[in-house]
């Protein structure tokens, strides 16, 4: 496998974090990303944010972030919004057409708890966003687990139909345990009045090895990007398990890159391959985690036998290293399967 060294896409103020891409690549010389940040220096409070980007001389530069979602002031989403994934289609909702959807993650209670998932329209991709009455379009009940989110979502038909993959909680009373897995569902919003939601199916890992080949496999924090060509799937997911010597013992040391055809993906059996761990060997960092594949305006492989990939990286250190949260970028060249 043939990887470019990663290379930083911007920069930003100190005491501000950038993480969770969502790649939108526009043409072959355009480029929008939507991501995490915060609003005001050293205050964590996450906002969903975007930029424009232009290839030149064979690297990709930015312009100034511009904020396309914030909390409200009450209800569901009104602590943190982060995690968006962003695709083209054609819905419908409240008399209007919107070409563009994005899906978030909205939490209601501070450090990260009751996580659920809601879905935005707009007409163009850098907004206005409109917020989904019927929100969250996947729900979590137990206020005081993680919840659901990381939502990534692929079209089916380029239009109203979506198949989103998203992190849940899943725990055992009797045992008192709680973990994270990947689960996934389809949609038909084309009438978002009358929305068609599929059952919710728990993703099958068989096949996904970590990197050392020690420890448990568990599969979450999704990005998922359809080559349509092959029928094939490219997933990124938090590489396991995490380092718990150094800190931040909390977030991954690798990205894992894998593949399974479309049809044993809805079989749901397994038979994942590993692509390739993104690591310190590619950012220069040992923390690598909260991916986002690039992918076209529909969530599909824009070129045949290349994987970008963006990376959020942080430094290694016991204070402040949110602060070192920054997003990075290379290509993969895509193995003959």
């Amino acid at each position: 496998m043939q990887a470019q060294l990663a290379y930083r896409l911007f920069d930003d103020a100190d005491g501000i974090y950038n993480y969770c891409p969502s790649p939108v690549l526009m043409d072959e010389t355009t480029m929008y990303i939507f991501y995490c940040a915060n609003a005001w220096p050293s205050l964590v409070i996450d906002d969903i944010y975007a930029r424009r980007g232009k290839l030149e001389n064979g690297r990709w530069t930015f312009g100034d972030r511009f904020r396309v979602l914030q909390p409200d002031r009450l209800g569901w989403d009104c602590i943190h919004v982060c995690d968006p994934d962003v695709i083209k289609g054609k819905f419908r909702y409240r008399g209007e057409t919107y070409s563009w959807m994005m899906v978030y993650l909205g939490c209601d209670i501070h450090h990260c708890y009751h996580n659920q998932v809601g879905i935005a329209f707009a007409k163009e991709i850098d907004g206005p966003y409109i917020k989904y009455d019927r929100n969250p379009i996947v729900r979590y009940d137990e206020l005081f687990h993680w919840g659901a989110g990381q939502a990534s979502v692929v079209s089916l038909d380029g239009k109203g139909k979506f198949r989103m993959l998203y992190s849940q909680t899943v725990h055992e009373y009797e045992r008192r345990l709680q973990g994270c897995r990947t689960f996934w569902r389809d949609f038909d919003l084309s009438d978002a009045e009358r929305p068609i939601v599929g059952e919710e199916v728990a993703m099958h890992v068989g096949g996904m090895d970590n990197r050392d080949g020690e420890g448990e496999v568990a599969a979450f924090n999704p990005t998922i990007v359809w080559d349509r060509n092959n029928d094939l799937y490219y997933l990124t997911r938090e590489g396991t398990p995490f380092d718990k010597t150094r800190s931040p013992d909390f977030i991954a040391p690798y990205t894992q890159v894998s593949v399974i055809s479309r049809s044993d993906f809805e079989k749901n059996e397994g038979g994942w391959q590993t692509v390739y761990n993104v690591d310190g060997k590619d950012t220069g960092y040992e923390r690598n985690h909260n991916a986002g594949l690039v992918k076209d305006a529909y969530g599909w492989l824009a070129r045949q036998g290349v994987l970008p990939v963006a990376t959020t990286i942080s430094e290694l250190t016991d204070r402040d290293f949110l602060w070192t949260y920054r997003i990075y970028y290379q290509e993969l060249a895509l193995p003959t399967l």
